[in-house]
């Protein structure tokens, strides 16, 4: 597949097969990405990638947290507030899925349901954990994000899907946990991956992106 194409074809997918992604296929994935440019060649990322009874332990922690509101702890603080322009995109994405898994602004019963499958990784049979030294900064973390881009086009050149879940590091505790990762580490992003179920509503929404004359400013060009 050419670049451009998977670049354009990935979206995030939130409903999966249940089919196990081969052990062969995520080593060869994993095996290009970490050729993604860090600063300084700090290569700071570390990994972990779940599958069977751990994914399903997770997710199943994960959704009884949220449906208990026991409060969440990720080691990276979630935004709370954006500038308008980021805020419009970002209510327009929430807006555009529901209105094409047809759940009304008022339907608290499946709008939590959709909480809870986001919690469980979307049916995901395999999450990857992405993360780093706690005393390592923001330029790490935007290392993460490129090392991230590269694992979901390699895994759409695959035909696999992926999503890229804040839900998946909002109870580090619990990841740490299943997973044995010390607490000297910070647990950035989940991604889930998997084969996409096409036929789930979900995959048939796709997010807006903006008009490049809106985002680019040329100078001397």
């Amino acid at each position: 597949m050419e670049l451009k194409d998977a670049i354009r074809k990935r979206q995030s997918i939130r409903a999966f097969k249940p089919d196990p992604v081969p052990r062969d296929i995520l080593v060869k994935i994993m095996e290009d990405a970490i050729w993604a440019p860090s600063w300084g060649n700090t290569q700071p990322w570390e990994f972990s990638i779940v599958g069977g009874d751990t994914a399903k332990r997770l997710g199943e922690e994960f959704s009884n947290n949220y449906l208990n509101k026991v409060p969440d702890n990720p080691d990276i603080g979630m935004p709370e507030q954006w500038p308008d322009s980021n805020m419009s995109r970002y209510r327009e994405v929430g807006k555009g899925l529901f209105e094409t898994l047809s759940i009304g602004r008022g339907d608290k019963e499946k709008r939590g349901q959709h909480y809870v499958n986001m919690f469980r990784f979307f049916g995901a049979p395999n999450v990857i954990y992405i993360y780093i030294d706690k005393e390592l900064g923001t330029y790490s973390v935007l290392d993460v994000g490129i090392i991230t881009q590269n694992i979901s086009l390699l895994a759409t050149d695959y035909s696999l899907g992926t999503c890229i879940e804040a839900a998946a590091v909002r109870y580090p505790d619990i990841v740490r946990k299943h997973l044995n990762i010390p607490n000297s580490k910070k647990i950035v992003l989940g991604i889930a991956i998997g084969y996409p179920n096409w036929d789930s509503p979900y995959n048939k929404f796709r997010s807006n992106k903006e008009n490049l004359d809106a985002l680019v400013k040329w100078v001397d060009v």
